[in-house]
């Protein structure tokens, strides 16, 4: 039943953003609503349950953490960047023309089942009712080790740009982790999901959440995070970062080509 009324209210959560979107007319805000809308279930969890009070107060934290930092880092970006819309959903606007908003509400769907299925380790640990094990120890400094490495990595862009003039303007960021990838941030990230992973994998029927981390994991590689950037760094870039590509990995840090 738990689990019927956290879908519900994420169902409800993106309907709405969904009508929101529509009046707007920036599909945009479904990304902030992904990252913020974690802690609504995760909040329903340990309301529910009564575990152990240091385990909820850590899945509290890891949840608000993640949660607020991305969102409304995505959220600031959105307010910014308003009335234009990101590249992905404007060529997806252009593209279904008079249909598009009645189309944009199966994306809405599709992150508030993501939502859901990156929920369900908080489900399974908020039950636990044992002291505090090692593998969560070991979880919990996994997760703060990527979130560490994240916002180093996203501060050292930052500065970039900020000290970037127009004779620089269009190179390629290769200072600190970036040296090492091209998207360390990205890196990180999975970093910080593993370590949720292995927290929640010390409660009974945590370990198989598994496909938490291999979603994000996914998302960052494959889907909405490396691919439609790189194409559009190829785009504003050129050769520079093709050279970049070719000497830098991509995901994981590591030793120039």
């Amino acid at each position: 039943m738990t689990l019927l009324i956290s879908l519900s209210l994420l169902i409800c959560l993106f309907m709405a953003g969904w009508i929101i979107a529509g009046k707007i007319r920036n599909v945009s805000i479904v990304d902030a609503m992904w990252a913020l809308s974690l802690s609504i279930p995760v909040v329903l969890y340990l309301r529910v349950f009564e575990g152990d009070a240091m385990r909820d107060f850590i899945l509290l934290v890891m949840a608000l953490t993640w949660s607020l930092r991305l969102g409304l880092h995505l959220l600031r970006r959105i307010k910014r960047e308003h009335p234009t819309e990101d590249s992905r959903y404007a060529k997806l606007r252009e593209g279904w023309g008079e249909k598009a908003h009645n189309r944009f509400f199966f994306i809405f769907m599709v992150n508030a089942l993501l939502v859901y299925l990156l929920s369900l380790p908080f489900y399974y640990s908020a039950q636990s009712t044992q002291p505090i094990q090692s593998l969560e120890w070991i979880g919990l400094a996994i997760f703060i080790i990527g979130l560490m490495g994240e916002t180093i990595a996203d501060g050292q862009l930052k500065r970039y740009r900020e000290n970037s003039t127009q004779a620089n303007h269009y190179k390629i960021c290769c200072v600190g982790l970036w040296n090492y990838s091209r998207h360390p941030n990205y890196f990180f990230e999975a970093v910080i999901w593993l370590g949720i992973y292995l927290f929640c994998a010390a409660s009974p029927g945590g370990i198989y959440t598994i496909h938490a981390p291999l979603l994000i994991i996914f998302l960052l590689i494959k889907v909405t995070g490396i691919p439609p950037l790189e194409r559009k760094l190829l785009e504003s870039r050129g050769d520079a970062y093709v050279k970049y590509q070719q000497s830098t990995s991509a995901f994981i840090p590591w030793f120039k080509k």
